[in-house]
């Protein structure tokens, strides 16, 4: 079971934590929902966690050997499906275009492999954000928000695939403020409240019995 060690954590902004976790083991052997109200922290442990927040008095242990994050609305640049992905060769010069190929079948992208990405829905754009994950080959993937404000056939697709992908060894830390989503993909549970972790349970018991008032009242007001 992988555990992700987070100590001395502490985000600043405007004499503001943002983010204040002491000492905290989160298991990550599966798919964990991060949740918790606006301005709560979440999407910032998220951007810890992959390493786009950085501060020498951090202290993590983090046990896999790449991480990959997928932003809630992912810049877009001029240029084809095809050619966002091809950018991938730059870093990992063994990608094959058979690989290419293969996740713009998997993501149902082949009617859109030559349009430009900026002209994409935002259902598209985040399953070529997905696609795009997949082919840097990363254990572990921290999805923000991977289908808010997008329609029903685009969340279920996403959450379909996160299952799929899930069997395949993949894990998954998902912020989200859907928590149906969260009880129907997660097996764990992370809460966050005004930057800190306050609980860190199995999704059923969290749901079923909330330690924490803060959480108690968070539940009742968003499920």
């Amino acid at each position: 079971m992988a555990n992700l060690v987070l100590n001395h954590i502490q985000v600043i902004n405007n004499d503001r934590h943002i983010l204040d976790i002491t000492n905290q083991n989160i298991q990550c052997h599966s798919i964990t929902g991060v949740i918790g109200s606006n301005g709560s922290g979440k999407t910032t442990l998220l951007k810890v966690i992959a390493g786009l927040i950085q501060d020498q008095q951090f202290n993590m242990s983090i046990p896999y050997d790449d991480v990959v994050m997928v932003l809630h609305q992912t810049p877009m640049i001029k240029m084809s499906v095809y050619h966002h992905l091809q950018l991938l060769k730059d870093v990992y010069p063994d990608l094959k275009n058979d690989q290419i190929n293969q996740v713009i079948e998997e993501f149902h992208l082949n009617h859109l492999r030559d349009q430009p990405a900026t002209k994409l829905s935002a259902g598209e754009k985040q399953r070529l954000a997905l696609a795009r994950a997949h082919l840097m080959g990363a254990k572990l993937w921290l999805l923000d928000e991977p289908t808010a404000s997008l329609d029903p056939a685009s969340t279920q697709f996403i959450e379909s695939k996160i299952l799929e992908l899930t069997k395949q060894g993949i894990h998954f830390m998902i912020a989200s403020h859907d928590l149906a989503q969260v009880k129907r993909l997660c097996d764990h549970v992370v809460y966050i409240d005004q930057g800190k972790i306050q609980e860190h349970r199995p999704t059923h018991l969290f749901f079923q019995n909330p330690q924490t008032q803060a959480a108690q009242e968070f539940i009742k007001f968003n499920l």
